[in-house]
């Protein structure tokens, strides 16, 4: 009967050790929770850098979110997604990875308001769909890397190409009085 009872504790141990403790602010927490606040965008931008105003950076987003707890996070684990400012753009991104890890009627969104951003808000759901969200995003990269999206649509710097490199490919190197006097090349000649 003894043996019995090790073998009992000594399995559930095992079984509760599997669940880590993960925080994407690598902050105290438990083993309860998948966490991913405060300020969810910006921690995730912090370890993937997307630049403003990228196409389909929502979608990216909420690729980097599914990356992180895919790789971290347990079913059963309290998923937590942070908006500091309560922008739409947070809202719509974090309703993708919860429906993608969670059941949506156990998905909720609370304010989370403080004095500097009263539009926080917090996402939160039991995650009960991590394999299907694992094979979904193993998909997706197969079909388009994030960092090729990230890549392809990073939005342009420079609208005018360079004009000495383009008189270089139509002119080859003849020197004009442009390029003597004012610095620039000017039109062949």
């Amino acid at each position: 009967m003894k043996l019995l009872h090790i073998t009992i504790t000594l399995i559930f141990a095992f079984t509760v050790s599997s669940v880590q403790a993960v925080a994407l602010a690598q902050k105290p927490t438990d083993d309860s929770v998948c966490d991913l606040s405060t300020m969810t965008t910006y921690r995730l931008s912090q370890r993937t850098f997307v630049e403003a105003r990228t196409r389909d950076e929502n979608v990216i987003y909420a690729r980097l979110a599914l990356r992180f707890i895919t790789s971290h996070c347990k079913n059963g684990q309290l998923l937590l997604l942070h908006s500091e400012d309560g922008i739409a753009f947070d809202d719509q991104y974090f309703r993708v990875v919860t429906a993608q890890l969670c059941s949506v009627s156990n998905v909720t969104r609370e304010a989370a308001s403080t004095q500097e951003y009263p539009q926080a808000f917090v996402m939160r759901c039991p995650i009960s769909k991590l394999k299907e969200a694992t094979a979904a995003l193993a998909e997706m990269e197969k079909t388009k890397p994030t960092e090729a999206m990230i890549e392809e649509g990073a939005p342009m710097h420079s609208a005018q190409p360079n004009r000495r490199e383009e008189e270089k490919k139509t002119c080859g190197d003849k020197i004009t009085w442009e390029t003597v006097v004012l610095g620039w090349g000017g039109s062949c000649r």
